[in-house]
Protein backbone atom coordinates (compact mmCIF):
# COMPACT_ATOMS: atom_id res chain seq x y z
CA UNK A 1 0.00 0.00 0.00
CA UNK A 2 1.18 3.54 -0.96
CA UNK A 3 1.62 5.74 2.40
CA UNK A 4 1.20 9.24 3.21
CA UNK A 5 5.03 9.47 3.47
CA UNK A 6 5.94 7.51 0.30
CA UNK A 7 5.13 9.34 -2.87
CA UNK A 8 8.49 8.29 -4.11
CA UNK A 9 7.46 4.75 -3.63
CA UNK A 10 4.11 5.84 -5.39
CA UNK A 11 6.33 6.88 -8.73
CA UNK A 12 8.64 3.69 -7.95
CA UNK A 13 5.60 1.37 -7.87
CA UNK A 14 4.15 2.91 -11.30
CA UNK A 15 7.39 3.24 -13.22
CA UNK A 16 8.81 -0.45 -11.92
CA UNK A 17 4.82 -1.29 -13.37
CA UNK A 18 5.03 0.34 -16.78
CA UNK A 19 8.72 -1.26 -17.31
CA UNK A 20 7.35 -4.80 -16.72
CA UNK A 21 4.54 -4.01 -19.09
CA UNK A 22 6.94 -3.42 -21.32
CA UNK A 23 8.66 -5.78 -20.88
CA UNK A 24 5.16 -8.35 -21.07
CA UNK A 25 4.87 -7.29 -24.15
CA UNK A 26 8.09 -7.88 -25.61
CA UNK A 27 8.50 -11.26 -24.17
CA UNK A 28 7.51 -14.87 -25.47
CA UNK A 29 4.64 -14.74 -28.38
CA UNK A 30 0.96 -14.65 -26.75
CA UNK A 31 -1.15 -18.03 -26.29
CA UNK A 32 -3.70 -18.35 -28.74
CA UNK A 33 -6.75 -17.69 -26.69
CA UNK A 34 -5.16 -14.93 -24.48
CA UNK A 35 -4.11 -11.33 -26.56
CA UNK A 36 -1.64 -8.55 -24.72
CA UNK A 37 -1.15 -5.26 -25.68
CA UNK A 38 -0.04 -2.18 -24.91
CA UNK A 39 -3.07 0.41 -23.70
CA UNK A 40 -3.88 3.67 -25.51
CA UNK A 41 -3.49 5.43 -22.48
CA UNK A 42 0.03 5.55 -20.37
CA UNK A 43 -1.91 6.50 -17.58
CA UNK A 44 -3.71 3.15 -18.08
CA UNK A 45 -2.14 -0.37 -16.39
CA UNK A 46 0.24 -0.77 -18.78
CA UNK A 47 -1.20 -4.43 -19.95
CA UNK A 48 -4.47 -4.97 -21.60
CA UNK A 49 -5.75 -8.45 -21.00
CA UNK A 50 -8.18 -10.12 -22.95
CA UNK A 51 -9.35 -13.97 -21.67
CA UNK A 52 -12.42 -15.94 -21.50
CA UNK A 53 -14.82 -16.16 -19.09
CA UNK A 54 -16.51 -19.28 -17.58
CA UNK A 55 -19.25 -18.72 -20.86
CA UNK A 56 -16.30 -18.61 -23.11
CA UNK A 57 -16.71 -14.14 -23.72
CA UNK A 58 -13.70 -12.23 -24.15
CA UNK A 59 -13.75 -10.20 -21.36
CA UNK A 60 -11.19 -7.11 -22.06
CA UNK A 61 -9.87 -4.57 -19.42
CA UNK A 62 -9.86 -1.83 -21.33
CA UNK A 63 -14.23 -2.42 -21.52
CA UNK A 64 -13.72 -1.36 -17.79
CA UNK A 65 -12.99 2.18 -18.41
CA UNK A 66 -14.48 4.62 -15.84
CA UNK A 67 -14.99 1.69 -13.31
CA UNK A 68 -12.72 0.69 -10.27
CA UNK A 69 -11.26 -2.57 -10.52
CA UNK A 70 -9.78 -5.29 -8.61
CA UNK A 71 -7.69 -7.75 -10.75
CA UNK A 72 -7.07 -10.97 -8.78
CA UNK A 73 -5.23 -13.76 -9.68
CA UNK A 74 -5.93 -16.85 -7.99
CA UNK A 75 -6.19 -20.35 -8.68
CA UNK A 76 -8.85 -23.64 -6.66
CA UNK A 77 -5.92 -25.08 -5.28
CA UNK A 78 -5.06 -22.07 -3.45
CA UNK A 79 -5.44 -22.38 0.08
CA UNK A 80 -4.97 -18.58 1.13
CA UNK A 81 -7.04 -17.77 -2.24
CA UNK A 82 -10.26 -19.79 -0.11
CA UNK A 83 -9.58 -17.68 3.00
CA UNK A 84 -9.99 -14.48 1.45
CA UNK A 85 -12.86 -15.40 -0.90
CA UNK A 86 -15.56 -14.78 1.05
CA UNK A 87 -14.53 -11.65 2.10
CA UNK A 88 -14.09 -10.76 -1.62
CA UNK A 89 -17.29 -11.43 -2.36
CA UNK A 90 -19.20 -9.41 0.06
CA UNK A 91 -17.14 -6.68 -1.16
CA UNK A 92 -18.66 -6.80 -4.58
CA UNK A 93 -21.96 -7.80 -3.61
CA UNK A 94 -22.11 -4.52 -1.99
CA UNK A 95 -19.90 -2.22 -4.65
CA UNK A 96 -20.63 -4.01 -8.15
CA UNK A 97 -23.63 -1.46 -8.68
CA UNK A 98 -21.36 1.11 -7.93
CA UNK A 99 -18.75 1.00 -10.32
CA UNK A 100 -16.24 -1.28 -9.03
CA UNK A 101 -15.62 -4.86 -10.84
CA UNK A 102 -13.77 -7.79 -10.05
CA UNK A 103 -11.90 -9.90 -12.50
CA UNK A 104 -10.25 -12.76 -10.50
CA UNK A 105 -7.80 -15.11 -13.29
CA UNK A 106 -7.56 -18.67 -12.39
CA UNK A 107 -4.07 -19.86 -13.06
CA UNK A 108 -5.35 -23.68 -12.83
CA UNK A 109 -3.68 -25.55 -15.94
CA UNK A 110 -6.87 -27.31 -16.49
CA UNK A 111 -9.50 -24.61 -16.38
CA UNK A 112 -13.08 -24.77 -16.82
CA UNK A 113 -12.89 -28.01 -15.95
CA UNK A 114 -11.91 -27.44 -12.40
CA UNK A 115 -12.85 -23.79 -12.19
CA UNK A 116 -16.60 -23.56 -12.77
CA UNK A 117 -17.28 -26.79 -9.92
CA UNK A 118 -15.08 -24.49 -7.34
CA UNK A 119 -16.84 -20.99 -8.74
CA UNK A 120 -20.74 -22.96 -8.38
CA UNK A 121 -19.69 -24.88 -5.03
CA UNK A 122 -18.88 -21.49 -3.44
CA UNK A 123 -21.73 -19.57 -4.95
CA UNK A 124 -19.36 -16.55 -6.42
CA UNK A 125 -20.59 -14.38 -8.28
CA UNK A 126 -18.03 -11.56 -9.27
CA UNK A 127 -16.27 -12.40 -12.85
CA UNK A 128 -13.77 -15.46 -13.29
CA UNK A 129 -11.18 -15.36 -16.21
CA UNK A 130 -9.41 -18.59 -17.44
CA UNK A 131 -5.74 -18.31 -17.84
CA UNK A 132 -4.65 -21.93 -18.05
CA UNK A 133 -1.11 -21.26 -19.96
CA UNK A 134 -0.26 -18.89 -16.77
CA UNK A 135 0.35 -16.44 -19.67
CA UNK A 136 -0.51 -13.01 -17.69
CA UNK A 137 0.81 -13.56 -14.51
CA UNK A 138 4.04 -15.31 -15.71
CA UNK A 139 4.50 -12.05 -18.11
CA UNK A 140 3.65 -9.74 -14.75
CA UNK A 141 6.55 -11.69 -13.02
CA UNK A 142 4.41 -12.23 -10.44
CA UNK A 143 5.42 -14.42 -7.02
CA UNK A 144 3.21 -15.78 -6.03
CA UNK A 145 -1.09 -15.93 -5.60
CA UNK A 146 -3.48 -14.63 -4.63
CA UNK A 147 -1.99 -11.69 -6.17
CA UNK A 148 -3.92 -8.51 -6.75
CA UNK A 149 -4.12 -5.62 -8.51
CA UNK A 150 -6.31 -2.54 -7.92
CA UNK A 151 -6.98 0.26 -10.24
CA UNK A 152 -8.35 3.64 -10.04
CA UNK A 153 -11.32 4.84 -12.91
CA UNK A 154 -8.46 5.89 -14.94
CA UNK A 155 -6.74 2.47 -15.09
CA UNK A 156 -3.64 3.57 -12.57
CA UNK A 157 -2.60 1.04 -10.24
CA UNK A 158 -3.66 2.27 -6.99
CA UNK A 159 -2.20 -0.55 -4.80
CA UNK A 160 -0.42 -3.80 -5.47
CA UNK A 161 -1.61 -7.03 -2.87
CA UNK A 162 0.52 -9.92 -2.30
CA UNK A 163 -1.26 -12.53 -0.29
CA UNK A 164 -4.66 -12.76 1.31
CA UNK A 165 -6.44 -9.58 2.20
CA UNK A 166 -9.74 -9.08 4.41
CA UNK A 167 -11.44 -6.63 1.16
CA UNK A 168 -14.08 -6.39 3.25
CA UNK A 169 -12.45 -4.48 6.31
CA UNK A 170 -13.92 -1.56 7.04
CA UNK A 171 -10.34 0.69 5.80
CA UNK A 172 -10.53 -1.49 2.64
CA UNK A 173 -14.08 -0.19 2.02
CA UNK A 174 -13.35 3.61 2.85
CA UNK A 175 -10.08 3.31 0.35
CA UNK A 176 -12.95 1.79 -1.81
CA UNK A 177 -15.16 4.38 -1.52
CA UNK A 178 -12.51 7.35 -2.05
CA UNK A 179 -11.76 5.67 -5.63
CA UNK A 180 -14.76 5.64 -6.52
CA UNK A 181 -15.55 8.99 -5.77
CA UNK A 182 -11.85 10.22 -7.63
CA UNK A 183 -10.62 12.15 -4.47
CA UNK A 184 -7.26 13.44 -4.70
CA UNK A 185 -4.28 11.16 -4.52
CA UNK A 186 -3.58 13.11 -1.31
CA UNK A 187 -6.51 11.48 0.12
CA UNK A 188 -5.65 8.19 -0.70
CA UNK A 189 -2.58 8.12 0.68
CA UNK A 190 -3.74 8.97 3.99
CA UNK A 191 -6.08 5.95 3.86
CA UNK A 192 -4.40 3.23 5.99
CA UNK A 193 -6.05 -0.09 5.15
Amino acid sequence: MIRRNGPKLAIGLLLLTALVGLQVLTSRPNAPDIALETAESQELFPLDMALPNLQGKTVRLTDLREKVVLINFWATWCDPYRAEMPSMHALYQDYRDKGFEILAISIDAQGQDVVAPFVEAYGLTFPILLDPGDVVSTRLQMRGIPTSYLLDKQGRIASIEIGTRDWNSHNMRRFLDLLLAEEGINDLLQVDR
